[in-house]
């Protein structure tokens, strides 16, 4: 459940601090000098695109974990510029429209270990990196499902009052969004301990973590929590997903052509929480669970964003994220699909 550590880029020297602290980082994961040396060039070469092509933008960096030993660093790159009239001729090598020798793209898809990309005229453009210390093993990756997530502070903190954890059992996958009251360190310790429940708790129902999140919280000063489960694997065909909120976090599930929120119940737990209560809703095949803070905005709609969807989920958070972000208080999205390959 780390946050990402957030890199404004509106100048040449911005881009040079990101990929230092981004390399230190790598190093402190075990990165070898090989690997840490090609995601300094796919740091540079995201945050040359940013300047060249949008004028400004930021940067988005998170740790991840696969496996006892597999670190991985993933880089979201967002603007707000003109987006790429033909996507797929942007990786080619020598493919340019600012005049430059156009191997920037290219660069990043063959140093990368993952990559993806939503981009739309006149709406900008979100890219997801991944880079790893070592190679995949079958037992490390679950491929069952795939989620995204940005959680940010509010500007003028250090730590964010938001927080989120996730498990995967056998049938089902579940995930917890937590907001504590207000922002900064206090709402950092609220929404954790929320959090740690379900790392404890991940297969009880939802409606016992949520009342041992409300016993772990007391002595906190609360928080809004909702936790939704989807199913995994053969039992995701047909099937459902649960949810049981108190507070402020949204939860809502969408299909190519339409979409269903869920209901949380007003109160914060720890304190003024009434008793939690489940709410299913179909889960058609790769549809997407969004779950977030009210840092973010409510007048979203991700069928304005054509093609988005069916990307990585860590784009629609990052989409949304940009275009939605309240700006005045700690941010969490969380974006899940179900695969369900068995």
């Amino acid at each position: 459940m780390a946050a990402q550590q957030r890199y404004e880029i509106a100048e040449a020297s911005q881009i040079a601090f990101a990929r230092r602290s981004i390399g230190e980082l790598a190093r402190g994961l075990g990165f070898n000098e090989t690997v840490a040396g090609q995601l300094a060039i796919v740091v540079t070469e995201c945050g040359t695109n940013l300047l060249k092509h949008a004028g400004s933008g930021e940067l988005l960096v998170r740790p991840l974990l696969d496996g006892p030993q597999r670190y991985g660093i993933e880089v979201l790159c967002i603007d707000r510029g003109p987006g790429i009239q033909d996507l797929y001729r942007s990786f080619e090598d020598g493919y340019t429209t600012a005049g430059s020798p156009g191997n920037g793209m290219g660069a990043i898809r063959r140093l990368s270990g993952e990559l993806d990309i939503w981009s739309m005229p006149g709406h900008g453009t979100v890219l997801r990196v991944v880079c790893w210390n070592g190679p995949s093993t079958a037992s490390a990756h679950d491929a069952r499902v795939s989620y995204g997530v940005v959680n940010l502070p509010l500007h003028t903190e250090t730590v964010s009052g938001d927080a989120w954890s996730c498990h995967a059992g056998d049938d089902a996958f579940t995930v917890l969004v937590a907001d504590g009251l207000g922002h900064g360190p206090l709402a950092n310790v609220a929404a954790i301990e929320a959090a740690r429940v379900l790392g404890a708790h991940g297969d009880a129902p939802l409606e016992r973590i949520m009342e041992l999140a409300n016993e772990a919280l007391r002595p906190t000063r609360g928080a809004a929590v909702g936790i939704a489960r989807m199913p995994l694997g053969p039992s995701a065909a047909g099937g459902k997903v649960a949810f049981a909120g108190i507070g402020n976090i949204s939860a809502s599930v969408w299909t190519h052509d339409s979409h269903r929120h869920l209901v949380s119940h007003s109160g914060i737990v720890g304190h003024s929480a009434r008793r939690a209560q489940q709410f299913d809703v179909p889960y058609p095949p790769d549809s997407l669970v969004v779950l977030h803070s009210d840092g973010l905005g409510s007048r979203w709609d991700l069928e304005r964003y054509p093609g988005l969807g069916a990307r990585h989920p860590a784009l629609a958070a990052a989409v949304l994220y940009r275009d939605f972000s309240r700006g005045r208080d700690d941010v969490t999205v969380f974006v899940a699909r179900a695969t369900g390959a068995a």
